[in-house]
C-alpha cells in the first residue's frame, strides 16, 4: 500500500473521524481542546466530519447521523464546510468523538443511549457512552476515597451543617455543576450559613469537600490518555476569584507531575480503562483527586503552549492504532 510523505499508508491518511460536539461557530481555535484534536487529525491527513448531538438518529437498532465534512483553519478562517450534510451510519466512521460540553442533560443522555448501539467492531467511540453515563464527574472520583479530600454528598441540611462545623472550611459543589458553576464556600460560624447551605441544595444534592489550602496556589488539570498521563497544567485563579477555572479569569501555569500525581493516575487508570474512558481530565489539588472529567475534558492547548507540542499528536496516533481496521 502506498505511503504518503509522512510515512502513513493511504488507508490511514483517509480515516474519517466524526466529532459530535457543540457548534463550531462558538469554538475558540486558540483554547478549545476539541478544535486542537481536529486540527491535528487534519494535519495527519484524516477527514473531519462535524455533527451536533441532536443530529443523531436510530433506525431500528442502528445509529445514524447527519454529519457535514469540514476543514479547520482554512485561509484565515476558523473552519470551512467542504460539502453538504450526509446521512450515514455512525459506525461507518472508524473513530467517533463525543465531545459535547456539559450539562449532562436529557438530550445528552439520549445521545449516549443511541451511541451505545454503535458496532464496536467497526467504530471506536470516545469516550464510551456507557462509561460516561456511569461517571458523574464528582461521584466517580469518590470511587477512590483514599486519594480524595474528606467528602460528603447529600442534600440534608443537618448533615451539611455538621460537616461544616466539624471541618471548619468547606467547598460546596453541585453534583450536576460544571466549569466552576454553583461552587460555594462555607466556614464554621459564618453569618448566613443556613441560607448558604439551603442555596447549595436547592436544585439537588451537593458535594461538600474539606477545603484544601493548596487551592490558593491553584489546581492541576492532568490529561490522561488510555490510563497514562499525557500532560498537566496548573490553573491559578485571577484577582477577586476563588475558582481556578480558566474561563473565569484563571491563568495556566507550567507544572510537573509529582509523586502524588502519578500515584493518583495509577490508582484510577485500571477503572478508567475498564469503563472505556480513554481521554479524561483529572483535577488534583495538593495531592488529592477532586474531580474526574469525562465528557469534554479541556487543557490540551494550554499544555502544548507551556510544554511544547506533542500531546495532540499522541492522541491522534493512539486513535490510528486503536480504531477498527487500523
Amino acid at each position: 500500500m502506498r505511503e504518503d510523505r509522512n510515512g502513513r499508508n493511504e488507508r490511514e491518511s483517509r480515516m474519517e473521524m466524526l466529532f459530535v460536539m457543540d457548534p463550531l461557530e462558538g469554538i475558540s481555535p486558540r483554547t478549545d481542546t476539541t478544535y486542537a484534536l481536529m486540527r491535528e487529525a487534519q494535519r495527519r491527513g484524516h477527514a473531519l466530519f462535524f455533527a451536533q448531538a441532536r443530529a443523531l438518529s436510530q433506525k431500528g437498532g442502528t445509529p445514524w447521523v447527519f454529519a457535514r465534512p469540514v476543514s479547520v483553519l482554512s485561509e484565515g478562517r476558523t473552519f470551512e464546510w467542504l460539502g453538504e450534510e450526509v446521512f450515514r451510519e455512525v459506525a461507518s466512521f472508524p473513530a467517533v468523538w463525543l465531545r459535547t460540553d456539559p450539562p449532562f442533560d436529557e438530550a445528552y443522555l439520549e445521545a449516549t443511549w443511541i451511541l451505545d448501539r454503535v458496532d464496536r467492531s467497526r467504530s471506536l467511540v470516545l469516550n464510551d457512552p456507557i462509561g460516561i453515563r456511569a461517571a458523574n464527574e464528582k461521584l466517580y472520583a469518590l470511587r477512590f476515597p483514599e486519594i480524595c479530600p474528606t467528602s460528603l454528598v447529600t442534600r440534608d441540611l443537618r448533615l451539611l451543617r455538621e460537616f461544616v462545623e466539624t471541618h471548619g472550611e468547606v467547598v460546596l459543589k453541585p453534583l450536576a455543576g460544571h466549569a466552576g458553576e454553583g461552587i460555594l464556600f462555607a466556614q464554621k460560624g459564618m453569618r448566613g450559613l443556613n441560607a448558604l447551605l439551603e442555596a447549595a441544595v436547592r436544585d439537588g444534592r451537593t458535594e461538600a469537600q474539606v477545603y484544601l489550602p493548596a487551592a490558593e496556589k491553584g489546581d492541576k488539570r492532568i490529561l490522561v490518555l488510555d490510563g497514562e498521563p499525557l500532560g498537566a497544567v496548573l490553573r491559578v485563579h485571577g484577582p477577586g476569584e476563588e475558582r481556578n477555572n480558566l474561563h473565569l479569569g484563571g491563568k495556566a501555569v507550567a507544572c510537573d507531575l509529582d509523586e502524588d500525581d502519578l500515584r493518583i493516575v495509577s490508582t484510577v487508570a485500571p477503572q478508567l480503562r475498564a469503563d472505556g474512558l480513554h481521554f479524561v481530565g483529572l483535577d488534583v489539588i495538593g495531592g488529592k483527586l477532586t474531580e474526574v472529567n469525562v465528557t469534554s475534558p479541556t487543557g490540551i492547548q494550554e499544555i502544548e503552549a507551556l510544554q511544547g507540542p506533542g500531546a495532540c499528536t499522541k492522541v491522534i496516533e493512539w486513535i490510528e492504532r486503536r480504531a477498527p481496521g487500523a
